[in-house]
């Protein structure tokens, strides 16, 4: 899994993780540290408002003695045992008057000008040395007492080894709480993310073998997320591709089958004329044969081409408005001898004016090649219907021809390029199978639609649907009058 997008989006929730639980570690850190210090800051500064005012009371009464300072001294260890606080009382020279234990070794030392300058009535609380009156810094709170005139400090201190000891602990119980959120983060990121990724490693699988035209394995779509909607349109995709692989596999087969029969009849008759074996007087009989065969091949190519360019948009539409009634009756006079020949029966062709809008020379095509098909599988002395009706901006035509009709598996297939009903192969002997398929690109083409009906032994008919045309502006009456009479 080498760079692959599990790895790099397991790396990426997961450093998104460590780098969230660092933020939070660091806020809750510094947040607990501000916190401590503001209770440290309180607890000194009542422990050293309370020792102030019972020392107070000795230096104003001026009974210093021995007995007093043992007392007060007394008084100072208790408040250090019990609450951790160390006290000592200084007079305006900075010469240290009453202390508790711990202080004793600092006892003939002086606090500084400097340090005692920054000492205010209100008190005043930091974390330091005091000048390099301790060795290292301390949390120190410092007030300044005024006793009837003289001016005294009394100054408490507090160890700092309980802030590193909290932070220690502080910092230890965050990474323990770290480590098993990221322990228990770890498999449900895995499996989450697997989950999320093996679909994706079945696309891409899918996806080669697409490549390579296997479209036989679907894509098992997880659920109704963005992957699930995408796992179907890649199955809808194969599904497409498998068909038009089919179709184009049909295609090259058909082709080679219609271009096979007239290339070996061709090729035979001219072998048979070369080397003697057709008589010379059969020559011209043969070779009008070859002259067929060869009309057909062109009919094919040319009927291919048209369907390429069809659908490849390459054909630009003249649009105009023109009667349809007078193109199909015009090209229903070119079958004139065809359906004399079967005796058949035409009817719809005195129907009221109508007009399309269309390309008239793709249109007579269409009606062309649909009028064909009706008479080619009329049964003698059937009906050829034509009729049309108006709705809205499109006109649909319809034309039907009585006979055997289309079985029901035959009638989705009518359309699809070079296919020949069982009857057709029978009645049809200079077809391509081309005809209908070129009728549904030129309709597809101007935005219309074609349909097939059909009952089998009864009818077949087809329905199609071209955009509506405007009859052309009636000329004023009096203009044909001025016209004659210069």
């Amino acid at each position: 899994m080498h760079n692959s997008i599990f790895t790099r989006f397991f790396y990426l929730c997961y450093s998104i993780l460590a780098c969230a639980l660092i933020c939070v570690g660091a806020v809750h850190i510094f947040v607990s540290l501000e916190t401590y210090q503001r209770d440290m800051k309180n607890d000194l500064t009542n422990d050293v408002v309370e020792a102030a005012e019972f020392a107070q009371t000795a230096v104003i009464s001026d009974t210093v003695d021995s007995e007093t300072a043992a007392v007060i001294t007394n008084y100072f260890n208790t408040m250090s045992a019990h609450t951790g606080t160390d006290f000592f009382f200084a007079d305006n020279s900075g010469r240290l008057i009453y202390w508790s234990d711990n202080i004793q070794p600092l006892k003939d030392k002086l606090v500084s000008a400097s340090a005692m300058a920054w000492v205010e009535e209100s008190g005043t609380y930091s974390f330091s040395t005091m000048n390099g009156f301790y060795a290292e810094a301390w949390f120190n709170m410092g007030y300044k007492v005024n006793c009837e005139g003289d001016v005294y400090y009394i100054f408490g201190r507090k160890s700092a080894d309980s802030m590193r000891a909290y932070m220690v602990q502080l910092l230890l119980s965050y990474l323990i709480t770290a480590v098993i959120i990221l322990g228990l983060f770890y498999p449900v990121l895995y499996y989450s993310i697997m989950r999320i990724v093996r679909p994706i490693s079945d696309m891409t699988q899918a996806a080669q073998r697409f490549g390579e035209g296997d479209f036989s394995q679907k894509i098992k779509s997880v659920d109704d997320s963005e992957l699930g909607y995408l796992a179907n349109a890649m199955n809808e995709m194969a599904a497409s591709l498998e068909q038009i692989e089919e179709n184009r596999k049909s295609f090259i087969s058909n082709v080679s089958h219609e271009l096979k029969t007239p290339m070996t009849t061709i090729g035979g008759f001219v072998d048979g004329i070369l080397d003697g074996t057709i008589p010379k007087q059969q020559h011209r009989y043969y070779l009008r044969i070859v002259s067929e065969e060869v009309d057909r091949l062109a009919r094919l190519v040319r009927s291919m081409l048209n369907i390429s360019k069809y659908e490849s948009g390459e054909v630009e539409l003249q649009t105009e408005s023109f009667e349809a009634n007078a193109l199909i009756f015009k090209t229903v006079l070119l079958f004139e001898k065809r359906i004399d020949d079967k005796h058949v029966r035409i009817e719809g062709l005195d129907a009221e004016r109508f007009y399309l809008n269309a390309d008239i020379d793709l249109t007579q095509q269409v009606i062309y090649n649909l009028t064909e098909n009706a008479v080619k599988f009329v049964n003698d002395g059937g009906t050829i219907t034509f009729g049309y009706e108006v709705r809205g901006d499109l006109t649909a035509i319809r034309i039907r021809n009585s006979g055997e009709g289309l079985k029901q598996n035959e009638i989705s297939k009518v359309f699809d390029r070079f296919y020949k009903t069982d009857e057709s192969r029978g009645k049809d002997k200079t077809g391509v199978g081309l005809g209908l398929s070129i009728v549904r690109s030129i309709i597809k083409l101007h935005n219309g639609e074609i349909l097939v009906r059909s009952k089998a032994g009864e009818y077949t008919e087809f329905e199609f649907t071209l955009p509506t045309g405007t009859p052309p502006p009636k000329k004023a009456a009096g203009a044909n009058t001025a016209g004659s009479e210069s």
